[in-house]
């Protein structure tokens, strides 16, 4: 599938994923895409962890049950490493942002749905204890999970405003 066409049929699907496992090999595709996004002063801030079966993403529900990530096959968990700034800039959002963004493409790409999910981590207690059942050090900060996996029925779409209402020419409103 060309970019074009991924971006063009890339949704967030809320819904519930088929039980039909992911390749380890289209996981890694995945995840060498986000890690291949631009990173500001190259920090490689951005790390990963790659959930593949049910029994390692079980646990990751009983923080957060949503319906995605209770049926997903497969979970990446991107993770920014905040001693990795370097100029004394913060490009941790940008970082992540860029690499999540990419992986949700090439999750498209290979055929798959997945879904930005970062709000049930924002909570400080839910973030704390995600990090400390994936063993992440104290350093890092839980950006987002992704469930991957093939969409069991036709995931809901939200309609875009429309080019012409988002896009101005020359000065902001033309």
């Amino acid at each position: 599938m060309d970019i074009f066409t991924a971006i063009e049929k890339r949704y967030s699907h809320k819904e519930k994923f088929l039980p039909t496992a992911v390749p380890l090999a289209d996981l890694e595709k995945i995840a060498a895409a986000g890690l291949a996004a631009p990173s500001g002063t190259n920090s490689g801030c951005v790390k990963l962890i790659i959930l593949q079966n049910r029994e390692e993403i079980q646990p990751l529900c009983d923080i957060t049950p949503t319906d995605a990530l209770l049926t997903a096959p497969a979970v990446i968990v991107v993770f920014t490493e905040k001693s990795k700034q370097n100029w004394k800039c913060n490009f941790e959002l940008e970082d992540y942002a860029a690499a999540t963004a990419q992986m949700l493409l090439a999750a498209t790409a290979l055929g798959y749905s997945s879904l930005w999910q970062d709000s049930p981590f924002f909570v400080a207690d839910k973030q704390r204890a995600a990090c400390e059942l994936l063993n992440v050090p104290l350093d890092y900060h839980l950006r987002v999970v992704l469930p991957i996996g093939l969409p069991d029925g036709e995931g809901s779409r939200r309609e875009k405003l429309p080019f012409s209402a988002r896009v101005s020419y020359g000065k902001f409103g033309k």
